[in-house]
């Protein structure tokens, strides 16, 4: 759409014959993503992973977080090295935000699957922002990438438990700082840009919260801070998340 590029989500299935291939999570890691690869390709001759502007990797096991996180780096710094070799001034692409979240099964059985958007842009040129804070015994962090051409951007932010007493999570505080931050990472965006946030999907760990006072509390200031520009709310229980988070939101702009 336009300079957009909307991937499905890829598992390791071996074209000639629909079967996934063998040899464990590693083998499906490499596969799937090389999927991706092959698709934007396809659709757009000049396009590798560092114009993926937002990724959702989904894995079956918390032992997988880190094999997806250090594939997709590896294959980010394969770009670079490509991109370094075709450049001759010292400029860092600046690349898509990776959600790697962990639900408990996927088509075929995969082990790991990838989900990416990308923009046939600069990603010379592309603008990123970033910010933390504390929050009543949470860390809050949030990143954004704008495109090159202004014509989308991608927005994360994540939720960490810090506080080693999690009897009780009185969660109004961190969310109202949450989306607070998050507005804030929607008004850094250049002049130029006029993407509006459609879809703020809220990946939570299970267990943690009560699932309908996230959707409530979240809608509320969501609509608070953003009146007639609030996305779309779309809440997805997960069985894990990396580290200590306990929320992890992805949100795109178009």
């Amino acid at each position: 759409v336009g300079d957009v590029l909307y991937c499905a989500g890829q598992i390791a299935l071996v074209p000639c014959t629909m079967q996934l291939v063998s040899g464990g999570v590693r083998t499906e890691a490499v596969v799937s993503l090389h999927h991706v690869e092959r698709v934007l390709q396809a659709m757009s001759q000049k396009t590798a992973l560092h114009h993926v502007i937002a990724a959702t990797c989904y894995v079956t096991d918390s032992k997988h977080i880190p094999i997806a996180r250090s594939l997709w780096q590896k294959k980010l710094r394969e770009c670079k090295k490509v991109e370094d070799s075709e450049m001759t001034h010292d400029v860092t692409a600046v690349c898509g935000l990776l959600a790697v979240v962990v639900i408990p099964h996927l088509p075929r059985d995969a082990a790991i699957e990838w989900h990416v958007i990308a923009v046939v842009d600069d990603p010379l040129q592309r603008k990123h922002f970033a910010m933390k804070m504390l929050s009543e015994g949470f860390q809050i962090e949030c990143e954004s990438v704008e495109s090159s051409s202004a014509s989308c951007a991608s927005i994360a932010v994540r939720l960490s438990l810090i506080s080693p007493s999690a009897s009780h999570l009185d969660l109004d505080g961190p969310l109202h700082d949450l989306v607070a931050m998050f507005r804030q990472a929607v008004e850094k965006l250049s002049e130029d840009c006029s993407a509006s946030p459609l879809s703020f999907r809220a990946f939570f760990k299970e267990g943690v919260f009560d699932a309908e006072a996230l959707q409530t509390g979240l809608q509320e200031y969501l609509e608070k801070y953003l009146g007639k520009k609030t996305p779309a709310l779309i809440l997805v229980p997960v069985v894990d998340l990396p580290g200590k988070e306990v929320v992890h939101i992805t949100c795109w702009l178009s």
